[in-house]
């Protein structure tokens, strides 16, 4: 297994996900080569930003307006994680 320190994202994860058959195109992916660290403060920020517009949508009359914020940021978050996830894996893909 690699050191904590050396592993990166490897810039497999994708997100925005459109097209007619919304996995046609892909108009985000999790850039290659961030540090482990930085990449998971910030998905440790997206998370928590989506847990927190989630909370607002489901108890705040006109949450509605939060809930696609919500699920935008958690899909980024979960991005990096799925990155870094198969960067850590002995047998996962190339880098991009």
């Amino acid at each position: 297994m690699s050191h904590p320190s050396s592993v990166t994202t490897i810039g497999v994860q994708t997100f925005a996900d459109c097209g007619e058959n919304k996995s046609d195109m892909h108009v985000l992916r999790v850039n290659a080569g961030v540090p482990l660290r930085e990449a998971l403060e910030h998905a440790f920020h997206l998370l928590y930003y989506a847990k927190v517009l989630s909370l607002e949508a489901a108890m705040d009359k006109g949450g509605e307006y939060y809930a696609f914020a919500s699920h935008y940021l958690g899909e980024m978050g979960k991005a990096i994680v799925d990155d870094i996830n198969q960067a850590l894996l002995p047998d996962g893909p190339d880098p991009q």
